[in-house]
């Protein structure tokens, strides 16, 4: 057996392997080479430190090793063909992308006990092949804010009717469950232009309606931002819901994909309608104050895996991403 050296080759760098490798053709004694020797299955062997038979091995990363309630976070792999993470009973799917890899993001809920948690994380490899690995994660407790809020006769009149309520909840509750091809950009962006606005109600906070017990958490972040301002989609996606609501006015839910979606609500009116593919910064719709609102403001919420999420969060890169 002798060694023909046909050039270097720029392969990709990975862990402990540089981006040069040596390219050799293995040949079979007094064979010379040929055009035809690729044709020839076993024929020859490619060299590169590194390289499994089959192909490059995946590699697992992760945004951060710790969330709030109410945050998320991204998981990576690189040479992988299809992924998912379970974590405190519930599974999320890592969707292929822009390069040779899956990609996806774990949300965290507003009641998800903080303190120490596991990843599970399973990838399939570029040559089919499953790999699984665990991850430490911590859940750390976010310190939850009480609202009071005055409602006057008319919005008041709307939690009168719990029946309407639940209704629209369990409607939103079905689309956010939902998982398609993978559509986002890695960069989200804000709704409406945020450094000219106050934010009236953060996500999660508790709520005191006219003087009763504080419950729940506010499922979004309430924007103040004058009645008519264009609200732009954070992010490419298809919009599965535009309509008047109960609670949440004249709402539109987009599908960004992997089980992400982002809701605004309240609007005046609507711009896009079901099932229509919007890019990032395409106007949905102008704000308004329909639905449960006390004065203009938009409405913004996401869900990641049926989790709702503070939506803030994703955009100052305090997730890792």
């Amino acid at each position: 057996m002798r060694i023909l050296t046909l050039k270097r080759s720029v392969v990709p760098a990975v862990a402990g392997v540089g981006a040069l490798a040596l390219v050799v053709l293995m040949l079979p004694p007094g064979r010379a080479p040929s055009s035809t020797i690729a044709q020839s299955p076993g024929a020859y062997r490619l060299a590169i430190g590194g390289l499994a038979a089959d192909g490059f091995a995946p590699t697992v990363s992760i945004s951060k090793s710790t969330a709030y309630q109410g945050g998320a976070i991204e998981v990576k792999a690189t040479n992988a063909t299809a992924g998912q993470v379970t974590v405190l009973g519930r599974t999320y799917v890592l969707e292929p992308g822009a390069g040779n890899g899956v990609s996806g993001f774990v949300g965290f809920g507003t009641d998800d006990p903080p303190g120490p948690a596991t990843l599970d994380i399973s990838v399939t490899g570029i040559d089919g092949q499953a790999t699984e690995t665990t991850r430490p994660f911590t859940v750390l407790a976010t310190d939850w804010t009480v609202e009071d809020i005055v409602l006057p006769p008319g919005p008041s009149e709307i939690l009168d009717d719990p029946a309407k309520i639940n209704a629209e909840a369990a409607q939103d509750a079905a689309i956010y469950s939902k998982v398609t091809p993978r559509k986002w950009l890695d960069t989200w962006a804000a709704p409406v232009p945020i450094s000219q606005a106050d934010i009236t109600s953060y996500f999660g906070e508790q709520r005191s309606y006219n003087g009763g017990p504080p419950a729940g958490h506010h499922g979004g972040t309430d924007i103040g931002v004058p009645a008519g301002t264009p609200v732009h989609a954070t992010n490419d996606g298809t919009v599965v819901l535009a309509q008047l609501t109960y609670v949440r006015g004249n709402f539109v839910i987009i599908d960004h994909g992997g089980g992400v979606f982002t809701g605004y609500g309240h609007m005046q009116s609507l711009a896009v309608t079901a099932g229509q593919t919007v890019k990032q910064g395409d106007i949905l719709g102008y704000v308004g104050q329909t639905g449960l609102a006390t004065g203009p403001h938009l409405h913004w919420e996401m869900s990641v895996g049926g989790q709702l999420v503070d939506a803030l969060r994703w955009l100052d890169g305090t997730q890792g991403f």
